[in-house]
């Protein structure tokens, strides 16, 4: 059979000779990194060394620059983008980053997406219009997003490689006599060139791809007629209907001028010795090659999801946006498919309200990129504030505020430190995902309604609904462990053993193909092939359809029905019973409740798990694959021991996992010559003890002003001290001597009940822990003496009623050009009206008597 030979092209471009990683600095990755605003580059040698230490300091591991709109009153100091002395101040900090071990990438632009003042009208981005009856373009005038000054302008058309390479000679010239080794990566965000439709090469591609002259059928694209709900159901029923065939003919162009944009900067950036960080979403083509095109594909998440961990908070949040873990795995799946060690995230953008995230709010979030497969965490992020800037200094408007003005900044390094051991163990080995599923992208592509699509994080209209959607759902909630593959992944895929081997040597135990209405016929005959050659295909919902688009429709339908009559594509497949059938095993963790992600390295394998819902998890869990030993590594600690395990085929492994807690799980298929100490589990012996006493509660540092100290009969919010107390941002020391009870016990399990928002444990003059996360537990039981005994934490509260306090005051704080400063809604930013949030240690503080748990 005859392919033809553009198709295969659009199919596989770029994915059969992967782009490798280049040599470039070596910086720590398994840190979180931050994205790194600077206003109006208005940033000095000082400034930058001393924000540089406070990351460190903070355990930190990189920083990602991206210059935006000034500030009012510091014009000045402003540094034009790309000038000598910016790149002189680049440099500094590359330097300095080096020092201090921290990494630096950069965007390949300011704001976002890319242009700027270079960009002259015809590389600038055009939307399609019908013009006297033929298809052409219009300038859609849009320009930079939050750009820097001076570097203000038109976006790039990001179908043109030509356009591309035109707005990147500034950088080429700029780099020249730029030190090697002082930036890890380039950086382009989300697709956001909004009503992209149209490049001039257009109509040359649509012909080279497809085989016909669109501008032939411009009228019927450009119908201007509102389809009505009914309508647009009956073009989605009927295949045959040719408006859908030439929209997906149309934004298959439309994804290949992309891709092929994409590459451009990718080469571009390899040949400077930079990698390539890449946020796909939002473009119009499939996500899963431009994801895998890149070094470090890179998801991200906005809003908060609505966990139901008890103490998890719901107030000031947004409903719009909310991270779906089915879109997250998109940019890990090409990861995994393409051998990229790491998949990376914009992490807890606009969490919540500003001044009303707490470091507990961001670990369910995180933990679900972990499961989702993401290991290289970027918070959205840290604005750049010289030391001179009065509080709150200088802010970005989207952000969680991540900087050493916030009140928790102290705390973060806890955070941190647990982000970087989960991320230690999921940036080694490889993944061990089992099941690939097949994305009908062509599917996607036959939508009726409109003209260019983006497929984004936030609209997930493209996937609502859809067989893929649903096969996805099935198989992660049955425990297995899965990979996207697209058709060009596909292709570049081969049979070996029995396995499915992808282009980047992942190895898959069976390939899923959910109900596919559109598959290119290259797409079905390498399928037969992976077949016949020993791979093990699974089609729960029968064999595809049909072929996808308009061009060459006859031809490719006669192809499409010969590859259909082989007998192999007759009976549908069922798929949790081939699955079983084949051996290929589910983790049974998620019919307990518990989320997981799992790697392979040699001689066994790694878990993370998290317990995101309301119940705890107390018992035995089997494992979905070989154990002989095993060992336990709390995150939040480092804490390690030997795990208790029933070892075999069918390992089980006992576990205790509070709502919101987690754990790293090492499983070995040989006892290990030198075994860890045992990891003891334990189990109340008695009731709580509420600790009696008077506290002694002291504000430490913070501002606007130090309370009065205070003695405290019983615990309350400190916001009910007056009114110095209620607009306190920062932190207070909570004094309580006690005498151990006298209950027997092997342990002590210290329980501070509420705590707005992290308190750092000290008992008897000795550094316990920072409790940062919920619940707020502590096992404490080496820390105590008999009798008497001193208690005290230092408890951290939001900025909230200090920045109520600044606008009740109408401090003039919000000092940002552009956008300025706005809410989570997009409206002006003002918390006069913001109630009291609660502040300091409200308990109730427990101790509870613990005994070893005796496991049969």
């Amino acid at each position: 059979m005859r392919l033809h030979p553009a198709l295969v092209l659009f199919l596989g471009l770029g994915l059969l000779a992967p782009i490798g990683l280049v040599a470039g600095p070596v910086v720590d990755t398994t840190k979180p990194w931050t994205r790194w605003w600077w206003p109006g580059s208005a940033v000095d040698e000082a400034g930058l060394t001393r924000q540089l230490e406070q990351f460190a300091a903070a355990g930190l591991g990189g920083v990602e620059i991206t210059p935006i709109y000034g500030v009012r009153g510091a014009e000045s100091r402003q540094v034009a983008y790309l000038s000598p002395r910016w790149m002189e101040l680049l440099a500094h900090t590359g330097r300095e980053a080096q020092r201090l071990g921290l990494g630096v990438d950069m965007a390949t632009g300011t704001g976002w997406p890319f242009g700027g003042p270079w960009v002259a009208p015809a590389d600038g981005a055009q939307k399609l219009i019908l013009q006297d009856g033929r298809l052409a373009g219009t300038p859609t005038k849009m320009k930079v997003k939050r750009a820097a000054p001076g570097a203000e302008g038109l976006v790039v058309d990001p179908y043109s490689p030509a356009a591309l390479g035109r707005y990147l000679a500034p950088f080429t010239a700029a780099f020249t006599t730029f030190p090697a080794g002082l930036v890890r990566g380039q950086f382009h965000d989300s697709f956001e060139y909004y009503e992209s439709g149209w490049t001039p090469e257009l109509p040359a591609a649509f012909q080279a791809l497809h085989g016909y002259d669109l501008q032939d059928h411009a009228a019927g694209l450009m119908d201007p007629r509102k389809l009505t709900a009914e309508e647009l159901a009956e073009l989605r029923r009927d295949l045959a209907a040719p408006l859908p065939r030439l929209k997906a003919d149309y934004r298959a162009t439309l994804g290949q001028l992309h891709l092929e944009y994409l590459q451009t900067w990718i080469r571009w950036s390899h040949d400077h010795g930079f990698l390539v960080r890449n946020q796909s979403h939002g473009a119009p083509a499939n996500l899963l090659d431009l994801y895998g095109a890149v070094d470090i594909p890179e998801t991200e998440t906005f809003g908060s999801t609505p966990f139901p961990i008890p103490g998890l908070r719901q107030t000031w949040t947004s409903t719009r946006d909310l991270p779906d873990p089915l879109v997250l795995r998109m940019a890990s799946s090409a990861a995994h498919v393409m051998g990229r060690p790491l998949a990376s995230s914009e992490t807890c953008t606009w969490l919540r309200e500003h001044w009303q995230v707490a470091l507990a709010f961001a670990k369910p979030e995180i933990d679900r990129l972990f499961t989702s497969g993401i290991n290289h965490v970027f918070y959205h992020g840290t604005a750049y504030s010289p030391p001179d800037a009065v509080w709150p200094g200088w802010l970005f408007y989207a952000s969680t505020q991540f900087n050493p003005q916030n009140t928790w900044w102290q705390d973060f390094a806890a955070l941190n430190a647990y982000v970087t051991r989960v991320q230690t163990v999921l940036q080694s080995g490889r993944p061990d995902n089992d099941v690939l599923l097949y994305w009908p992208f062509h599917d996607v592509l036959h939508a009726p309604d409109g003209l260019m699509k983006q497929y984004g994080v936030h609209d997930r209209s493209w996937l609502n609904s859809s067989a893929f959607e649903q096969r996805a759902t099935e198989l992660i909630q049955a425990g297995y462990a899965v990979d996207y593959l697209s058709d060009a992944q596909l292709l570049a895929s081969r049979a070996e053993d029995g396995a499915i081997v992808t282009p980047g040597g992942g190895r898959y135990r069976a390939l899923v193909v959910p109900l596919t209405h559109h598959m290119p016929v290259e797409t079905l005959a390498h399928l037969r092939a992976l077949r016949l050659a020993g791979a093990t295909i699974i089609l729960p919902d029968g064999a595809p359809v049909d072929v996808p688009g308009l061009g060459r429709l006859a031809e490719r339908r006669a192809q499409f029905r010969e590859l259909l009559a082989a007998p192999e594509w007759q009976q549908p497949s069922a798929l949790f019973t081939t699955l079983a059938a084949h051996l290929i095993p589910r983790e049974p963790a998620v019919e307990a409740g518990l989320e997981f992600i799992r790697r392979a390295r040699a001689g066994g394998r790694d878990y993370f798990f998290v317990n995101l819902t309301a119940r705890a998890f107390d018992g035995w869990l089997r494992l979905g694959t070989p154990a002989r030993a095993a060992t336990l590594t709390d995150p939040l600690t480092g804490q390690t021991g030997a795990a208790p395990l029933r070892p075999g085929l069918s390992p089980e492994v006992y576990l205790q996992l509070a709502p919101g807690a987690s754990l790293l799980l090492r499983t070995f298929e040989s006892a290990p010559d030198s075994p860890a100490p045992a990891w003891t589990w334990t189990a109340p012996t008695g009731p709580a003890v509420p600790l009696p006493g008077v506290w002694q509660l002291t504000f430490l540092t913070g501002g606007p002003t130090l309370p009065r100290s205070a003695r405290l009969p019983e615990l309350k919010p400190w916001t009910e001290l007056g009114e110095a107390a209620q607009a306190f941002g920062g932190t207070a020391r909570y004094r309580l001597e006690f005498d151990l009870p006298a209950t027997p016990a092997a342990d002590w399990l210290l329980d501070l009940g509420d705590v707005r928002e992290s308190a750092r444990v000290r008992l008897n003059g000795t550094e316990v822990a920072t409790a940062w996360s919920l619940p707020f537990r502590l096992r404490v039981g080496p820390h105590l003496r008999p009798g008497r005994n001193v208690l005290e934490l230092d408890v951290t509260n939001l900025a909230a009623n200090r920045i109520r306090d600044l606008d009740r005051r109408k401090v003039d704080w919000k000092i940002m050009h552009e956008i300025n400063f706005v809410d989570i809604d997009y409206k002006p930013f003002n918390a006069s009206a913001w109630p009291d949030t609660p502040s300091g240690l409200l308990g109730p503080v427990t101790l509870t008597p613990l005994q070893p748990l005796s496991l049969p």
